[in-house]
């Protein structure tokens, strides 16, 4: 059985063994030693590279394959003019991946196209933004790994896109490299280069005419481009004052159709600008202006076109009349040009000289009417036709106008006017003139303020608001030039609009920065600005800081003492008494100032005010009335009266306190007569304030002299009832009552009027004039905030008067 089994069962060989034991056998082989791996390793890597290399050269020949379908076919149909096919072709490849060669080809193939489309369209500046285009297309390609049989080609194309969309700097350089290939037109190329030295920002009109020679000296130019370009030489003469060789030019030139018209406006400009350089009474002048106006005449006759030479001689027959002294006339013809053709170099310069016509005759809300309509077609200095009026004339007159503007004090019309100059002037100059703007705005309110009896306060706040938007402007300004020299200048600007505009966080911000960038110059006042500004903003500490400093490192500069001065308020603020007042005596008692300086008189009052908060009233009141009687009319006197006031008040506590305690009858007799000459001084001081308030005519608008004098009203009340004056007592109450209907005050001197009814027994007007003050409570709006003028609330109020109502 078993050699049965042994016989029957087949013999294991390669075809029968499995894959798994293949394998095996391979990696034992593969691992049996270091030379074996090494081969093994090896012909992994080769196998690896030759599988790399099969998709790399597959991919080349699948895009070998989109090349030689799309790309050469797009190219062949380009050189056969069939720029929709050519079009189309490109459009179908860029459904499928390209190399660089192909995508360069790509590129220029749709510039051409581009350039040609733009060439056949109607509107200018659809035309210019087309070759514009253009222009990207054929620099991408030119960057690529375009075919060298098209550079030369490409690089044609691009000089005549960028001349044509007016980037005529770079259009030299690329027109003067193609002169260089002797494939390329050069004739055309000349001609090309005539254009873009023209039309620059600053037009070289030597060169213009050194190329212009050579375009008239090509044998096969056909008459009407002659023509054209013996009008372009007379035009370049005429602009360098060469008239009379300009003039000659066109005398011997016979021409036909459009370029006659051209020949004739060309010959009456001319006369023009001759007769514009004579005196006004020469006969030669008025001869000259005759011709030129004959010369005018004739061109809308001689233009089949009825275009631009046409419109040219309107736009110089209005020039006739101005230079002939008819006004009136000038001004209605270079109305009737900028009406009848807007948005045509004609009609922006007419409208412009009408605009100045306006202006020069006082009408400047009316010429602002077309300097807008100039501004508005206007959309960048790249895109502006400068054939008849050259930019920098355009910037000097619409400068004059601005500044005429803020001559008048007519600032939003100013601002008008610099919303449409960034066409104009860009965006940096644009940003300057906002800037000004708003700072001479904020600045002239400013002044208007402090002659203004009645709305001064108001004013102020108008002309803050001006000075933030300056501040925000200057600050725009400073970031646009931040690689300036003009740059920090500009960060001083923007510190100090919003200083005086008084929005002190972003002061101390831009102040800080400007002393992190200048080294010296301003670095004392940026100091003492930069501490004012964390002052105003409650910041103490970093206010004692930039002041200390400014006093420590620039001792001997003027600004140092008024560092002092602020330095002592912050110092007031953070509790610190004794390191204000010695700072304020340093300013009073050094040798360098004098009382006629402004930090001395500010030392004196402010040395006063903080010897009255220390409770020390008799120094108070001798600091105090010093500074009153020295400076009567200042600003501050008006306060430094009052809280000499206050210091006799709060003194008369002392002497009512020993009244009280006193056991003898002459103890209680001087205590009384002191309480009594310390109260009458302060309700005097009380009583002068309020007068000169109500009789002198006080700000309504300004916060401080309302306080002042509802505090005095008030405050005479009080004097009055320690008095024991009750009667007049009741009258200062009553003129509380009276003037402070809707303030939550009036509760304070209704009680106090009753208290007086009851001191002179009169219990039923007591309870009257409670009354009275429920009703007025009851009628004050739901949203009075009582605890502003008040220690109570509305509640508190309810039921103290309910309370007293039944004492």
């Amino acid at each position: 059985m078993e050699a049965s089994h042994g016989h029957g069962a087949p013999k294991p060989n390669e075809e029968t063994t499995s894959s798994p034991g293949r394998i095996a056998r391979v990696l034992h082989w593969a691992t049996g030693s270091k030379l074996r791996m090494a081969i093994s390793a090896l012909t992994v890597l080769l196998l690896l590279g030759g599988t790399v290399a099969a998709f790399s050269l597959a991919e080349q020949y699948a895009e070998e394959v989109v090349e030689r379908d799309y790309v050469q076919l797009a190219l062949k149909a380009l050189d056969e003019g069939n720029y929709n096919d050519a079009k189309s072709l490109i459009g179908q490849m860029q459904q499928q991946p390209a190399s660089p060669r192909q995508l360069s080809s790509a590129l220029f193939v749709l510039g051409v196209v581009k350039a040609q489309e733009a060439d056949a369209e109607a509107a200018a500046s659809r035309r210019r933004a087309m070759h514009e285009i253009a222009a990207r297309y054929l620099k991408k390609a030119l960057k690529l790994e375009l075919d060298e049989s098209r550079h030369g080609q490409a690089n044609f194309l691009l000089g005549k896109s960028l001349v044509r969309s007016r980037q005529t700097q770079d259009a030299i350089r690329v027109l003067e490299e193609s002169l260089n290939d002797p494939q390329q037109p050069a004739a055309e190329i000349h001609a090309l280069l005539v254009g873009a030295h023209l039309d620059g920002r600053e037009p070289d009109l030597k060169a213009a005419l050194r190329h212009n020679e050579i375009v008239l000296a090509d044998p096969t130019l056909d008459d009407a481009k002659r023509q054209h370009a013996t009008i372009v030489s007379a035009e370049a003469l005429m602009r360098l004052g060469r008239r009379s060789a300009a003039r000659e030019l066109l005398q011997q030139l016979h021409a036909d159709g459009v370029e006659e018209a051209n020949r004739v406006l060309t010959i009456g400009r001319i006369d023009l600008e001759d007769a514009e350089e004579l005196p006004v009474d020469s006969p030669e002048r008025a001869e000259l202006l005759q011709r030129a106006q004959e010369q005018l005449q004739q061109v809308a006759q001689l233009d089949p076109t009825h275009n631009r030479p046409t419109r040219q001689a309107a736009l110089w027959i209005a020039k006739y009349f101005e230079l002939s002294g008819n006004h009136e006339t000038a001004a209605a013809e270079y109305e009737k040009v900028a009406k009848a053709y807007p948005g045509t170099a004609a009609g922006l310069t007419a409208a412009l000289a009408s605009a100045d016509y306006h202006r020069r005759n006082g009408r400047l809300e009316r010429a602002l009417i077309d300097y807008k309509i100039v501004l508005h077609a206007i959309d960048s200095p790249e895109t502006y036709d400068d054939s008849l009026l050259p930019l920098e004339d355009l910037r000097d007159r619409m400068k004059g106008a601005f500044e005429q503007c803020l001559q008048q004090q007519l600032f939003p019309e100013a601002l008008t006017l610099v919303d449409l100059f960034h066409g104009v002037f860009g965006e940096v100059q644009t940003s300057e003139m906002r800037a000004k703007t708003f700072d001479q705005w904020g600045q002239h309110r400013l002044k208007q303020a402090e002659g203004e009896r009645f709305q001064g306060e108001a004013i102020r706040q108008e002309a803050r608001t001006q000075l933030r938007e300056a501040g925000r402007a200057y600050e725009d300004l400073a970031r646009l030039r931040f690689a300036s020299r003009q740059f920090i200048e500009d960060v001083w600007n923007a510190a100090e609009c919003y200083f005086n505009g008084q929005c002190y966080t972003q002061a101390a911000r831009l102040y800080a920065e400007y002393l992190h960038n200048e080294s010296r110059r301003r670095n004392p006042l940026a100091l003492l600005r930069l501490g004012q500004s964390e002052l105003a903003a409650r910041r103490f500490d970093q206010a004692i800081e930039a002041l200390s400093e400014c006093v420590e490192m620039y001792p001997l500069d003027p600004v140092a003492y008024q560092a002092r001065l602020e330095a002592a308020r912050a110092y007031e603020q953070l509790d610190k008494p004794a390191d204000a007042e010695r700072l304020l005596l340093t300013n009073l008692v050094e040798d360098v100032l004098t009382p006629a300086s402004p930090e001395w008189r500010d030392s004196l009052f402010e040395l006063g005010h903080l010897l009255h908060k220390q409770g020390r009233y008799d120094e108070a009141i001798s600091r105090l009335d010093e500074a009153v009687k020295r400076y009567p009319d200042g600003r501050e006197t008006l306060l430094a009266r009052y809280t000499i006031g206050r210091s006799y008040h709060a003194a008369a506590a002392e002497p009512a306190k020993r009244f009280a305690e006193s056991k003898t009858e002459n103890e209680r007799q001087s205590a009384k007569a002191q309480m009594t000459e310390l109260l009458i001084k302060a309700h005097e001081n009380y009583q002068g304030v309020q007068r000169t308030l109500t009789l002198g005519g006080g700000d309504v608008d300004d916060p401080l002299q309302q306080t002042l004098l509802r505090n005095c009203y008030m405050l005479q009340g009080s004097v009055l009832f320690e008095l024991r004056r009750f009667d007049e007592a009741l009258k200062a109450y009553g003129n509380v009552i009276t003037s402070y209907q809707n303030d939550p005050i009036a509760m304070d001197s209704f009680v106090q009027a009753a208290a007086c009814w009851r001191r002179l027994d009169q219990p039923v007007k007591a309870r009257v004039t409670l009354d009275q003050a429920k009703l007025v409570l009851k009628e004050m709006p739901p949203e009075t905030d009582f605890r502003t003028a008040t220690n109570f609330t509305r509640q508190q109020w309810e039921y103290l008067l309910n309370q007293m109502s039944v004492w």
